[in-house]
């Protein structure tokens, strides 16, 4: 299977319990109620998530999470205070012995105290920054597992922390989203049908157009990133390297569009389509076993325009058919979907926050108008100068406001 550098919180391994939620900590014995600089739950919140990239940017190769938890943790001997602990099981596939060499190396350059480095079989090592009191943790968990923690100062939160969300109200979420993703694959196989008569009469103009249509349909599948195993690099996975029609293992929708776009033979293409079709009949076949984790969901409703940023907009899926902002107008659809699914959850805790990223997906959707044209799509590197500013504007904001809900709804128990 091919590994794309994505960060991803691809939940596969059992719920813990409210109980080992509350009690978790960076690293065993770590100092309790350690004194750090003032710092606000929201800001908390924002050096967590700035913490975790760069803390997985530095390891080397690919990598996947097994497990993201997030909770509040009361600071013992400090009534009425919290610190924020994030903790992430990951498998990188370079191995932990040099994950925790490129950690450590990268942690002593910013200047961070080390508290604890035990390089043992099921080594560990803690670090301080002294400039803000968060602490930054990595263990061996198994043979090729890590855990990577983060613990904020001690917060004053204003009011007791909201309880975690229960296991089962994500599995109902999921199950919701299943339905949804169904319902997509089906409408996309028939868009392969539509874009293999097409290829099989020889019209291009036509194929590219209904390729179009099945390229925006598989975005917004949306929750998709980082699961559905091989299939999904089957479907719309990007090549190794410079694209190479002779790879076998170049195929999907960007390998046809490579294919529309560079005056291929239509009779070989058609192999291609054959084979998209029958890898979308097989997801749907086995949609229930390759769905992602009831967790991980709150973290796809931030990920999709996200991946739509670094992916979409920077040319990194362009092929020929300029489909970037096509595909991040589909990215919008796949959020607001993923949303409504979310919504008793998200309502129950924050009423303001939906009806907050709405508005601003309505933003980002106003912002890309201009490059539609009825069913056709300038690409992102066509539009005019001004419009392109209105869309990262419009998509930075939303995106700013999405990163509320992990936050908001990670930190599940059982």
């Amino acid at each position: 299977m091919r590994k794309r550098l994505i960060l991803i919180a691809a939940a596969t391994t059992a719920l813990v319990a409210v109980a080992a939620v509350l009690a978790v900590r960076l690293l065993p014995g770590h100092p309790d109620g350690r004194p750090g600089p003032s710092v606000n739950p929201a800001r908390a919140q924002e050096l967590t998530e700035q913490y975790r990239r760069d803390t997985v940017a530095r390891i080397p190769a690919g990598l996947s999470y097994a497990e993201a938890v997030r909770g509040y943790v009361a600071c013992p001997g400090q009534p009425g205070r919290f610190e924020l602990s994030s903790r992430f099981d990951l498998r990188p596939d370079s191995g932990p012995a040099i994950a925790f060499t490129a950690l450590r190396e990268h942690w002593q350059r910013q200047g961070y105290r080390v508290l604890n480095d035990t390089s043992t079989a099921n080594g560990q090592l803690l670090v301080e920054n002294p400039a803000d009191g968060f602490r930054l943790g990595v263990s061996q968990r198994a043979t090729r597992y890590i855990r990577v923690a983060i613990s904020s100062p001690c917060l004053d939160l204003g009011a007791p922390p909201l309880p975690p969300v229960l296991a089962q109200d994500l599995a109902s979420a999921l199950g919701a989203y299943e339905e949804y993703a169904a319902a997509r694959l089906a409408e996309l196989a028939g868009d392969v049908t539509a874009l293999r008569a097409a290829v099989v009469g020889g019209d291009v103009a036509r194929a590219r157009a209904a390729w179009l249509v099945a390229r925006m349909r598989w975005a917004r599948v949306g929750a998709a990133y980082g699961t559905f195993d091989d299939l999904a690099d089957a479907i719309g996975g990007l090549p190794v390297g410079p694209p190479d029609p002779g790879d076998p293992d170049f195929t999907g929708l960007h390998r046809i569009e490579y294919g529309l776009w560079h005056g291929e033979d239509p009779a070989r293409l058609l192999t291609v389509v054959d084979g998209l079709a029958a890898d979308v009949g097989r997801l749907r076949d086995t949609l229930h076993e390759v769905l992602p984790a009831p967790a991980d969901l709150p973290l796809r409703a931030h990920e999709i325009l996200e991946d739509a940023l670094r992916d979409e907009l920077t040319g990194l899926t362009e092929f020929g058919g300029g489909a970037g902002l096509a595909a991040t107008w589909a990215g919008v659809d796949a959020t607001a979907a993923l949303l409504d699914l979310l919504a008793p959850l998200l309502d129950a805790r924050r009423p303001a926050l939906r009806p907050a990223i709405r508005t601003g997906l309505d933003a980002l959707r106003q912002a890309l108008q201009p490059a539609r044209s009825g069913e056709a799509w300038s690409a992102p590197d066509a539009v005019a100068p001004p419009v392109r500013r209105r869309i990262d504007a419009a998509l930075g904001g939303v995106l700013e406001t999405l990163a509320q809900v992990p936050g908001l709804l990670e930190g599940t128990a059982s």
